[in-house]
């Protein structure tokens, strides 16, 4: 989603985040972790919602007019991505956060298709995967009141993390 802090409504998803991205991430590799906790003062005007249909198509439509826009000027961007999108999202109309619910496949809580994604009489199965709602802040002035609620030293560094 881009440039910014994110957040989680959900301490223990956010424990997942903080130790994935030091252990998985090359750039933060050997770095510390730690969970803060806040309070975020926000005016709607100023949020968008991926999960929302409205939103959604907003970020489509303003994606293929960009994509036009670049091509008509001959511009070629590197890392023309969703994270680039977003970036640009927030400063055409001043947002101060974005979220949005990505789903992800477990790799330990893989079903056979019969429970995942075969169609079965008279309703259908709908296919489910854990999730996560991100909450990206990009403007830090609307987030106030930090509280740590976990730490942890690298995988790298120690060998497990610490709370």
């Amino acid at each position: 989603m881009g440039d910014g802090y994110y957040f989680y409504h959900d301490e223990v998803q956010a424990r997942v985040w903080a130790n994935m991205k030091v252990t998985r991430n090359e750039n933060y590799k050997n770095e510390n972790w730690a969970v803060l906790k806040c309070i975020v003062y926000l005016n709607e005007e100023n949020y968008m919602d991926l999960d929302l249909r409205e939103n959604q198509d907003f970020f489509f439509q303003e994606m293929h007019r960009l994509k036009l826009e670049l091509e008509k000027k001959q511009i070629n961007i590197k890392d023309y991505n969703d994270a680039f999108m977003c970036n640009h999202l927030s400063n055409i109309l001043a947002l101060d956060m974005l979220s949005k619910t990505f789903p992800y496949k477990d790799k330990k809580d893989n079903f056979p298709p019969f429970f995942s994604n075969q169609k079965s009489k008279p309703y259908g199965i709908t296919r489910h995967f854990r999730t996560e709602k991100q909450y990206c802040i990009v403007s830090p002035r609307i987030a106030t009141h930090f509280e740590k609620v976990a730490r942890g030293e690298s995988v790298n560094n120690r060998g497990d993390y610490n709370e």
